[in-house]
């Protein structure tokens, strides 16, 4: 009887753990279905060949990523979720404003006749504190142009001739905050000084008020010098053509090249394609108004000698905000031409790329007329990821200043590839420009990936990342708007 009872509790256990594994296989199956289709899908969408040659460095990577802190800032600061999220996608370099009403400005007030003001210090020491623990160093932008106003602290003057402070008053200004810092020992570097100030002398540089501009910077650049001979400093316009002409004339010298790019400036303005171009061509090649990165690098090397970094301060798919943000930006669509700018940007020689912005709120922008979510790669009202922030982690943590950049070739305009190593993985990045089904094939490598990746089959509002390993030799087929990470250790 014993006997009998041992053989039934055996076969009724078989059958549970053959039905657990069935569950297993259907679930993880279900899991795997959106990027690792079934025979039928593999035959049916259009084949594309990755050819890869590790052997083969094409360039070393200058890039490293970063964001924007603007209004959220504080509650970035003092919310461990938030600056955890920040610590992952290894961010070296975070953009901060003095002069926005929700900017953390220490000046209270700007004596102008005395030319110096009060200052309260502790609440940005512990904002630049919180940068450096987590591997980042600030860029502060001083000042701003708009509505026809500079934007300064309270109580500076405003010179009626020029339409901007006087230059002896904010030269003392901004030489505080680098004898500050310097004085509690916080190695602050980074400088901007005055936010986009084409709002001021034009799109098209009116050379009269360029040479203001440009004697204002040259008067608070020596004064901040003085102060402190390691500080870096430039703005966020030098790569506009006429600019940089005049310049190189009238100037002295930035210490980076600075830009910022945003592919349109109103929602719908064209389409999803047009931006992918743009994403791999706007602000990287030299046009009309602008100059490329290369070109512009090479212009002010031949003209002053010195080979300058190169930062884009801003980066993200649209500018418009008056009526509320783009709704694209959130949704895959973003997260495929965050990726062309990241991968343009490797391929192109650029040092940052300062994303606009790290959080914002969904329930409070989705009110405005537009629709959409604000600017930010994560969703303040539940400190969870959008996809951008993906594209951003990703890419931060898993490639360094050094790292070779490997041959890597797409039979297909629909998906782009770059290859690179990372100390013991070989790394892919696979964006697919198209909301089609597509069969990617890898040539050149052996074994089993890691495949990382997001995609169209999960809605924006809830975005996941997804995982899977599969063997070299399998179809990678996409299913829509696609940013997969293939890892591969050597």
């Amino acid at each position: 009887m014993a006997s009998i009872n041992s053989r039934k509790s055996l076969f009724i256990l078989s059958l549970i753990a053959m039905l657990s594994m069935t569950l297993a296989l259907q679930a993880q199956g279900d899991r795997d279905s959106s990027i690792i289709a079934s025979r039928g899908a593999v035959l049916s969408a259009p084949r594309i060949d990755i050819v890869l040659d590790k052997d083969n460095i094409i360039g070393t990577n200058k890039l490293s990523i970063g964001f924007m802190l603007d209004n959220e800032w504080k509650r970035w600061r003092d919310v461990p979720t938030l600056t955890g999220l920040a610590r992952n996608t290894s961010s070296k370099l975070i953009r901060i404003f003095d002069w926005k009403s929700t900017s953390p400005d220490p000046c209270n007030y700007w004596n102008e006749t005395a030319k110096t003001g009060q200052f309260d210090w502790e609440e940005l020491d512990i904002l630049v504190r919180k940068i450096f623990q987590i591997g980042a160093e600030p860029l502060f932008c001083l000042g701003g142009f708009t509505s026809g106003q500079p934007r300064i602290p309270s109580g500076m003057g405003i010179n009626p001739n020029t339409s901007l402070p006087y230059t002896a008053s904010f030269a003392a200004y901004a030489q505080e905050w680098v004898k500050h810092f310097k004085q509690v020992k916080l190695p602050v570097r980074f400088y901007e000084i005055i936010n986009e100030p084409f709002a001021y002398f034009g799109w098209t540089a009116d050379y009269a008020k360029l040479q203001n501009y440009v004697d204002l910077w040259n008067t608070v650049a020596r004064a901040m010098r003085a102060q402190g001979s390691d500080i870096l400093l430039s703005h966020d316009f030098i790569t506009a053509r006429r600019v940089l002409d005049y310049w190189i004339q009238y100037g002295d010298d930035v210490d980076f090249l600075d830009l910022h790019k945003y592919d349109c400036s109103s929602i719908g303005e064209t389409s999803d394609s047009e931006m992918f171009k743009r994403a791999e061509t706007s602000r990287f090649i030299t046009g009309s108004s602008t100059y490329g990165v290369e070109d512009a690098r090479n212009k002010w090397f031949n003209s002053r000698g010195k080979l300058l970094p190169v930062i884009s301060s801003e980066t993200n798919f649209d500018s418009t905000w008056s009526n509320g943000s783009d709704p694209s930006i959130q949704k895959m669509v973003g997260a495929v031409w965050i990726a062309l700018v990241l991968r343009t940007g490797v391929l192109k020689g650029l040092d940052y790329n300062i994303y606009f912005q790290f959080a914002s709120s969904k329930t409070y922008n989705v009110a405005k007329p537009s629709g959409g979510f604000g600017f930010g790669m994560v969703n303040l009202d539940d400190n969870r990821p959008w996809y951008p922030y993906y594209v951003n982690e990703w890419f931060g943590s898993n490639i360094d200043v050094g790292d070779s950049i490997l041959y890597s070739n797409s039979s297909s305009e629909d998906v782009r590839s770059l290859a690179w190593q990372h100390r013991d993985k070989l790394n892919v990045l696979l964006i697919s420009k198209t909301n089609g089904a597509r069969s990617v094939y890898l040539r050149g490598i052996e074994g089993l990936i890691n495949v990382h990746f997001i995609d169209s089959t999960i809605s924006f509002v809830t975005p996941q990342r997804q995982y899977r390993v599969m063997n070299a030799t399998d179809a990678l087929v996409t299913k829509g708007y696609t940013v997969a990470l293939l890892q591969i250790k050597s």
